[in-house]
């Protein structure tokens, strides 16, 4: 019989044992075995505990902390009788402030003793909350640092020269030629936030340049990393057009130490950027674990893990960039313009931008079928036709797995004044094991096929049971949200009034869970001023259109205004 994957079967084992080889064998083992346990049960004789010092850092770091640990465990090292040895790892920094911030597990093994996140920004986070602040000491020590940079291949069309790039170079339609766009998400890396921050600075305030960030998140949403960009991932691109990326200009050094295809160029944004400064934070108040984070961090400061930061592409902890480091093409050696700005409320307000653009999505569409839809604008396509192309192009700024519903609205449907479409209308339910295609996916085709149904829409009677759905299904994950196009003409159908619905839902919103209206009526005979006040009941919003090329610009300053609810002014 052949040996099974846990080895020979147990006769074989016994023929060996009976050998004289075999019992040789074992002996020299054995002998083996005692002269490694000798030594290191030596090594703990001394001690009266043995304890460890838990270190988690950056990916890029980690092979020099995991050297410097091994070096001082070398030392046997012992603070008023007690051993501590050093172990260091790479842990991503979000789940390491999550934890602090008291919002992880409680799992004991998630918090370091040592934390060398990639900015101080993470320590500012963390200390946002009373347990982060009680955890970390407030002034960490600099390890290492790397300015936040553009990168493209050297020989990319269309790129700036390294010193007269703009961070408007990473906007959609800056980019010539059209080109992806790759970083992290802000709520993994200094990197992604100090992009989401510049282009802030860069649009202003108000509701075009919110409807420009939304274009922004959208666009570049479906390239974000969730964690530390392995360039070799990225480049050379398959599509044929190199993406531009923002990373730490450490990175850039370190693919092309690595790889010769495509070599690339570090390019330094004339506004300026924020410099990653690799602290050493030492958690909590123990005095031995203390003194033991101490004497590592001195370690690390000598001239031996200095000259290995800087072989990994790290400049000196006052942004030098010392020995070898300063004499490449492919970065600039003298400081590039930086800025500490990326502090406080700028950046608590980089990470709110991202995460309510980026936030899942839970929206139920209500789509006037009516007779009032027939009718053509200005000679051009149909109400309806309009309704339908912006149906498609607003699926397009949903991801495939968004939870969706729609309801078709007409009186000719029965009593109800709508069809609520089979297998489409219950919200959730996109990742059902026997969905054969996505929720978006499965609306934009029976968006294709809507037709006219004729008579009255019942507008006010189904927005208040679209609100009461959308209310009682809410998730707490997502962005919720009732989305109607229509004429905007209720025409008296429903048995509710204007008035008694704005009262119903203005009752009805929560600020602590806003589901919000937006409204896009389509023609130029909607009651705008009776559907304004709707909107703004539920800190929502109407558009009025009867140019079919206006209804991209519709749906971006639509989910722009995620940005302000549950505050919105009409």
């Amino acid at each position: 019989m052949a040996p099974g994957p846990g080895g020979p079967p147990p006769d074989e084992k016994r023929g060996v044992l009976r050998s004289p080889l075999g019992i040789i064998a074992v002996a020299a083992g054995i002998v083996v075995l005692l002269g490694i346990a000798v030594p290191v049960g030596l090594r703990y004789l001394g001690c009266g505990e043995t304890r460890y010092l838990r270190v988690a850092t950056t990916l890029s770091m980690t092979p020099v902390l995991q050297e410097a640990a091994d070096e001082f465990n070398d030392g046997d090292p012992t603070y008023s009788g007690v051993c501590v040895f050093a172990q260091a790892k790479e842990m991503a920094p979000h789940r390491i402030t999550t934890e602090l911030s008291g919002g992880g597990t409680g799992r004991s093994t998630l918090t370091p003793d040592v934390w060398i996140p990639e900015s101080s920004a993470w320590v500012e986070l963390t200390r946002v909350s009373e347990s982060g602040a009680r955890a970390i000491e407030t002034t960490p020590r600099p390890l290492a640092t790397s300015p936040v940079v553009l990168t493209a291949p050297e020989d990319a069309k269309g790129v700036p020269d390294p010193e007269r790039v703009s961070w408007k170079e990473i906007l959609p339609g800056e980019r010539s030629p059209d080109r992806p766009m790759v970083m992290v998400d802000p709520n993994r890396g200094v990197d992604g936030m100090t992009a989401m921050y510049a282009v802030r600075q860069i649009l202003g305030r108000g509701d075009k340049a919110d409807t420009a960030m939304t274009d922004f998140v959208h666009d570049v949403q479906r390239d974000t990393a969730f964690g530390e960009i392995d360039l070799t991932g990225v480049y050379p691109s398959a599509l044929g057009v190199d993406p531009l990326t923002v990373v730490p200009e450490q990175a850039v050094v370190r693919y092309n130490d690595r790889t010769s295809n495509t070599p690339l160029q570090a390019l330094y944004p004339t506004e300026g950027t924020v410099e990653l400064d690799y602290p050493y934070v030492s958690i909590g108040d123990d005095p031995v674990m203390r003194a033991a984070a101490d004497d590592l961090y001195d370690l690390l400061m000598g001239d031996t893990y200095q000259d290995r930061l800087r072989d990994l592409g790290f400049r000196d902890p006052d942004g030098t960039a010392s020995g070898d480091l300063g004499d490449r093409e492919d970065i600039i050696a003298e400081p590039p313009a930086t800025h500490d700005d990326l502090t406080g409320d700028a950046l608590l307000g980089a990470l709110e931008d991202w995460n309510r653009l980026s936030m899942a999505t839970r929206a139920l569409v209500l789509a006037d079928v009516s007779k009032h839809m027939s009718s053509d604008l200005n000679g051009g396509p149909s109400r309806l036709q309009v309704t339908k192309d912006a149906a498609q192009l607003g699926l397009t700024l949903f991801p495939d797995r968004a939870d969706m519903g729609l309801w078709l609205l007409s009186s000719g449907f029965g009593s109800s004044g709508r069809d609520e479409v089979r297998g489409i209308a219950e919200l959730g339910g996109s990742d059902r094991e026997d969905a054969s295609a996505t929720r978006r996916e499965a609306l934009s085709g029976i968006a294709e096929d809507i037709s006219v149904e004729g008579g009255e829409p019942q507008l006010y009677d189904n927005i208040l049971a679209a609100y009461e759905e959308v209310e009682d299904a809410y998730d707490e994950e997502k962005i919720n949200t009732v989305i109607l196009l229509t004429a905007g003409q209720d025409g008296g159908s429903s048995e509710i009034s204007q008035q008694e619905l704005v009262a119903e839902l203005q009752d009805r919103f929560d600020p602590d869970r806003p589901v919000t209206m937006f409204i896009i009526a389509v023609g130029d005979q909607p009651d705008e001023s009776g559907l304004r006040e709707v909107a703004a009941a539920t800190s929502g919003s109407l558009f009025v259109t009867d140019d079919p090329d206006e209804i991209g610009e519709i749906f971006l300053s639509s989910v722009s205004r995620r940005l302000c609810v549950p505050n919105c002014d009409e």
